[in-house]
């Protein structure tokens, strides 16, 4: 056991926590309670609870158990979603996606497991969860796996295992996640997160937040006050994790202290401990403030729906998150088929474009920014007329140029061409009311005719791609604020 002074010539400056743990008795039971997770909108929260026998001789029952927030901010017992998840043998390690579509847990002794404890998922069906699923191999395997925990992302997932191959005891390890389009998930590449995390002891309970760079694990193998300490890593700029820190005296003691979740906004944490309350009831689960040394970046989290335009029923829209400067799909993911809810996680301090699409419908697309409230997306279906406005195009000052940033929207626009080979497009440009008249006629034309040779180019073919400029004579809104001159700025397509 090291103390502050070694800590800190060790790991640099332990941070400095000078709120104490509260424990959160609205969760916490007479039984142990361990192994938190809360979702990202801060919706919901999930334990273990591991139920004693009425004498020593019998068995510990765990359970998972879900709470939903109340009008007020209570956290109550939501048995709708917590009943399915419980059997006769035992069920814990909660984790929720990030859009809130999925539930991870562990369970073990089932007929369909490969080892002692596996890892399952359920999918969100409006306010029901689908039947549990079996993770399968190559992230289950005849060894022990728990702890998950998905990346924003939803492409890799982090673990803990005491399979072969890893650093000894229980490893920290992530696997790669694909979803298919009918939801299920499909796990590949099993890798381990090598020795700035993992040691010969045991590190378990991963828990990575939104901003899919800050990582929160348990280890009893680095240094620290006693037991299983709490640590928190980050990657660096080439995507390695740097040297873990422990997390402080205020929540690490000489007991066991694991579970480390943080909220989506990175000021409070949620852990378990049987160190801090010497009160006979075992793990309990507290919420500590974080001191700004060890909180996640900064991400954003917004929630929208998709509709049918003319019918107004739930779609099963597709969601895609696209970074706008490197043209990179960051996240991909599908609207709840009950209620056409999603919701959307990403870091703050870059332009992404959202686009919703589903067939045979015509696409939607927005820029998100460092600001993002809900949208309400209504999708029309592909037919004459119908019209919808390209807002991730954009163009040099005064100028035809298309802008680097415009190349995730055109070419979305060019798969939806060849998605559906008998449709014909008008392309639109719009200015505002700038400037001369004459002049804007002629630069929103040059702007919709940039769009058209990109598609041709491209190998759309030239008599299914027409244009035309309005300049200023179709506002959307008011020219006489910049919030409505920008609006009007735009281009946009229309069935022919």
């Amino acid at each position: 056991m090291l103390s502050a002074v070694a800590l800190l010539s060790v790991y640099g400056q332990v941070p400095a926590i000078t709120s104490k743990p509260v424990n959160v008795s609205s969760v916490n039971s007479p039984d142990d309670d361990y192994w938190p997770a809360i979702s990202a909108d801060n919706h919901y929260f999930a334990t273990t609870v591991s139920h004693r026998g009425e004498s020593a001789y019998q068995a510990t029952q765990e359970d998972l158990t879900i709470f939903e927030k109340d009008s007020v901010g209570n956290w109550k017992v939501d048995s709708v979603l917590t009943k399915p998840l419980n059997t006769p043998y035992n069920e814990g390690s909660p984790a929720f996606s990030a859009d809130g579509r999925y539930l991870f847990f562990v369970a073990s002794d089932r007929k369909d497991g490969l080892g002692s404890c596996d890892i399952y998922y359920v999918i969100r069906h409006g306010s029901r969860w689908s039947q549990p699923i079996h993770a399968d191999a190559p992230l289950n395997t005849r060894f022990w796996e728990s702890n998950p925990s998905l990346s924003a992302d939803g492409r890799t997932l982090f673990f803990a295992s005491n399979r072969t191959g890893g650093k000894g005891g229980m490893d920290i390890w992530k696997c790669a996640v694909a979803m298919q389009p009918d939801g299920l998930l499909r796990f590949f590449n099993v890798e381990n997160l090598g020795d700035s995390i993992n040691t010969a002891k045991n590190e378990m309970s991963p828990f990575i937040h939104p901003d899919n760079e800050t990582l929160y694990f348990s280890s009893n193998g680095h240094d620290g006050y006693g037991g299983n300490d709490i640590f928190v890593a980050r990657k660096n700029s080439n995507g390695q994790w740097q040297r873990p820190v422990n997390m402080g005296r205020e929540i690490n003691t000489s007991g066991d202290d694991t579970g480390f979740v943080v909220e989506t906004g990175g000021k409070y944490g949620y852990f378990s401990s049987n160190g801090l309350e010497k009160n006979g009831n075992g793990r309990e689960i507290y919420k500590v403030e974080l001191p700004v040394e060890v909180r996640p970046r900064s991400v954003i989290c917004f929630e929208g729906t998709t509709t049918d335009a003319a019918t107004k029923e739930p779609l099963r829209a597709l969601i895609e998150i696209t970074d706008l400067s490197s043209g990179q799909k960051v996240q991909t993911l599908y609207a709840d088929d009950v209620t056409g809810k999603f919701s959307v996680c990403y870091p703050v301090g870059k332009k992404y474009g959202l686009t919703v699409s589903a067939k045979p419908y015509l696409f939607e697309s927005f820029e998100l920014g460092d600001s993002a409230k809900s949208v309400k997306v209504a999708l029309q279906k592909i037919a004459k007329g119908r019209k919808t406005t390209l807002r991730n195009v954009y163009f040099a000052f005064n100028s035809s140029q298309l802008q680097p940033e415009s190349m995730p929207e055109l070419k979305r626009l060019g798969r939806f061409l060849l998605e559906y080979p008998s449709v014909k497009i008008l392309i639109e440009g719009h200015t505002d009311n700038v400037g001369a008249e004459s002049y804007n006629m002629d630069l929103s034309e040059k702007r919709a005719k940039a769009v058209v040779d990109f598609l041709v180019a491209g190998g759309i073919a030239v008599d299914r791609v027409n244009f035309k400029g309005y300049g200023a004579t179709r506002p959307l809104a008011t020219n006489d604020t910049e919030q409505g001159r920008a609006l009007n700025r735009r281009t946009e397509i229309e069935i022919e």
